[in-house]
C-alpha cells in the first residue's frame, strides 16, 4: 500500500486540476505544502510553483487575472483567519469575476473561542456571502474527497470561489494513495430544438433585433461564434467590458460598456424592438431603456440572472444555458430558417450598421486627435497613443472608471482574450491582475490601465516586488487626475450651483494632492518609471515603456491628467 503525506496530496490534486501556480503569503500552516512542492520539484517531478505575494489581495487578484488569461483553475493559500481577512475585496471581485478558485486557509487551534453572539467561532463566516462553498476540512476527513469536490464545486458553471480551511495535522499526517480522477469540461446543449426555433423566428422577425453581450468572450472560441451570428442577422452588438467579446472594428459592433465618466449613448437599446442578451447581468452600456413592448430574450449559464432586471423589466424568455454551445446552435438554425438567401431588409440593415459604425470611429479618433496639445493631457489624447503603441495581441486589463469611455472610445481590441477587466468593484484589482495574467501568457504584452487611486490600493510595492522577483513583466498606465474622479464628480453635483475648489476638494475628502510619486515608487521597487505631463511627451515614453517591458522589465507611467 503506497502512502504520503497529506500535502503531497494536496499537491498531487493540483497537478490533476492542470493548476500551475500556487498563490499565497505564508503562515506556520503553509509550511507543508511549500516543502512538498520543493520536494517535487527538486526530484523533478511536476508541482505547482509557489509565487509568493507580499500581501494576500495580491495572491487573490493575481489569481484572477490567471484565470482570465488560462482559463484553468487557481489555488490562493494564506494564512489562518488574518489571511483570509486580508484578501478584502478581491475575494468580492472572484466571486463577480465567477473565478474558480480555492482559497485555501488554516485554521489554528480555537480551543473554547466563540463570537460576540457566544456562538461557536466559526472562520467560514468570513467569507460565506463570497463564496459557492464553504467547509472546514478537519482530522476526520479525507483531503482526496474534500479537495476534489471543492474543483468540481469551483468549476460547475456558473464558476466562483470556494472557501476551504483545515487543521494542519491534515497536511502532515499519513495517508493512502489514491486514483485522482481527471475533471471533465465538456458542455452540453440543454435547449429544447423547439426553444431554438422559438427564439431564431422572433429574432429573424424583429425590425431593429439587437444583441447585448457581458462576458461571453471568458471562452476565447465563442467570440467567432458571436461574429457568425451577429452576421447572420446583419443585428448590431453591444459589448459590456469585462471580456474582450467581440471585435471593435466590425462593422456591426456598435460600442462597448463605460462604467463612469462620459459616455457616448447608442441608439440601440432605445430602438431595439427584440434584444438578445447573452451572457449579461449588469447594464454596462449607456444608450436610455427599452420600449415598453421590447421583447427581451436572455440567456445565461448564471439562473441567478433571471432574478436581476435589466433596466426594470423580465425578461420575456429567460435560457439557462452554455453560449459557446447554444450560440452556434441558434445560429445554425437562423441560417436554415433564412436559407433563400438575406432579405432586403437585412442587407439594408448592415449598410446602416457599417455606415454608423464608420462614422462614430472617425468622429471619435478626431476628437482625439484635436486635444493632442490639450493641457493638462486628455485622456482621449492618451488612449489614442496607447492604440499607437499596442498590437493586437496586447493584453489590456482596464480599471479606469471615469475615463472609461475613452478607453472604450480609442482603443481597439480585435482578438479573444485581449481584453479583461474586473466584473467586481474594488479597484484594487488591475497590478495583481496583471502580474497573474503574465504569469498566464508570457509570450503576451501585458498593459493595465489604471486610476491613481486604484494603482494605491492595488498594492504596488508588493505587487512590483513579485513581478520583478519572478520575471513576470507588464506594463501599469496610471490615469492620474488626483482624484477619486467619480466621487468628485458626485460632489460637485451635491453641490450645485456652487464650484467645487481645489482646496474645498481636498477637505471633503476627493482629491489626492498632491499625489506621490509613483515613478518613483517603481524605481524602488526595481522596475522602470517615468512620469509625463506634457501632451508632446506621451507617444515617446510610452513608446519608451513598451520597450522597456518587451525587454523584461516591469515599468510604471504615471500619466498627470486634468480632473
Amino acid at each position: 500500500m503506497d502512502e504520503y503525506e497529506g500535502a503531497e496530496a494536496f499537491v498531487e490534486i493540483l497537478n490533476t486540476y492542470h493548476v500551475d501556480n500556487i498563490f499565497f503569503n505564508p503562515g506556520v500552516d503553509t509550511v507543508p505544502v511549500q516543502v512538498a512542492v520543493s520536494k517535487l520539484t527538486a526530484a523533478g517531478n511536476r508541482a505547482p510553483k509557489l509565487i509568493l505575494c507580499l500581501d494576500e489581495s495580491v495572491a487573490m487578484s493575481a489569481a484572477h487575472g490567471h484565470y482570465m488569461a488560462s482559463g484553468k483553475p487557481q489555488v490562493v493559500m494564506v494564512h489562518a483567519e488574518l489571511g483570509t481577512m486580508q484578501v478584502g475585496g478581491a475575494l468580492h471581485n472572484a466571486q463577480w469575476g465567477r473565478v474558480p478558485v480555492i482559497l485555501w486557509a488554516g485554521l489554528l487551534p480555537q480551543g473554547n473561542r466563540a463570537d460576540w453572539l457566544h456562538e461557536p467561532y466559526d472562520q467560514s463566516n468570513i467569507v460565506r456571502n463570497c463564496v459557492k462553498w464553504a467547509h472546514h476540512l478537519d482530522s476526520g476527513e479525507n483531503i482526496h474527497d474534500i479537495l476534489q469536490q471543492g474543483f468540481k464545486t469551483a468549476l460547475t458553471e456558473p464558476r466562483g470561489p470556494v472557501y476551504l480551511s483545515y487543521s494542519l495535522e491534515i497536511l502532515t499526517k499519513t495517508i493512502e494513495k489514491r486514483l485522482i480522477e481527471p475533471p471533465n469540461g465538456d458542455a452540453v446543449l440543454s435547449t429544447t430544438q423547439a426553444d431554438l426555433e422559438k427564439i431564431a423566428r422572433i429574432l429573424i422577425d424583429a425590425d431593429k433585433p439587437l444583441i447585448l453581450t457581458g462576458y461571453t468572450g471568458r471562452y476565447h472560441e465563442s467570440v467567432a461564434s458571436l461574429v457568425e451570428l451577429a452576421e447572420t442577422l446583419s443585428a448590431p452588438v453591444l459589448s459590456g467590458s469585462t471580456r474582450m467579446n467581440f471585435p471593435t472594428t466590425h462593422p456591426l459592433f456598435g460600442g462597448r460598456g463605460q462604467i463612469g465618466g462620459r459616455g457616448r449613448t447608442t441608439p440601440y437599446v432605445a430602438n431595439a424592438d427584440v434584444i438578445l442578451v447573452i451572457d449579461y447581468d449588469t447594464p454596462y452600456v449607456s444608450g436610455g431603456v427599452p420600449k415598453p413592448d421590447t421583447q427581451i430574450i436572455h440567456i445565461d449559464i448564471d439562473a441567478l440572472t433571471q432574478g436581476r432586471q435589466l433596466w426594470g423589466k423580465e425578461a420575456d424568455i429567460f435560457i439557462k444555458d452554455d453560449s459557446r454551445i447554444i450560440i452556434p446552435a441558434l445560429k445554425k438554425i437562423i441560417s436554415q430558417m433564412i436559407s433563400q438567401g438575406k432579405p432586403e431588409l437585412f442587407r439594408e440593415r448592415w449598410r446602416q450598421l457599417e455606415f454608423d459604425h464608420n462614422e462614430q470611429r472617425h468622429k471619435s479618433r478626431d476628437m482625439a486627435m484635436n486635444k493632442a496639445e490639450q493641457k493638462p493631457i486628455s485622456p482621449d489624447w492618451l488612449c489614442r497613443c496607447i492604440s499607437e503603441v499596442i498590437d493586437e495581441d496586447t493584453i489590456i486589463l482596464n480599471q479606469t472608471i471615469s475615463h472609461s469611455a475613452s478607453v472604450a472610445e480609442q482603443i481597439d481590441r480585435t482578438q479573444p482574450g485581449t481584453l479583461l477587466a474586473c466584473a467586481g468593484g474594488s479597484i484594487q484589482w488591475a497590478l495583481g491582475a496583471s502580474l497573474g495574467t503574465k504569469l498566464a501568457s508570457p509570450q503576451s504584452t501585458v498593459v493595465n490601465l489604471v486610476t491613481d487611486g486604484g494603482f494605491v490600493w492595488g498594492c504596488p510595492v508588493a505587487t512590483l516586488w513579485s513581478a520583478v522577483s519572478y520575471k513576470a513583466p507588464f506594463l501599469s498606465i496610471i490615469f492620474n487626475n488626483q482624484s477619486y474622479g467619480a466621487i468628485r464628480g458626485l460632489v460637485q453635483r451635491a453641490y450645485g450651483e456652487y464650484i467645487l475648489s481645489d482646496e474645498m476638494a481636498f477637505d471633503v475628502g476627493v482629491d489626492i494632492a498632491p499625489p506621490p510619486d509613483y515613478a518613483s515608487i517603481a524605481r524602488d521597487c526595481g522596475a522602470y518609471g517615468l512620469m509625463v505631463e506634457d501632451p508632446a511627451d506621451v507617444l515617446p515614453a510610452l513608446r519608451d515603456a513598451i520597450s522597456q517591458v518587451r525587454s523584461g522589465k516591469p515599468t510604471v507611467v504615471d500619466v498627470r491628467l486634468s480632473k
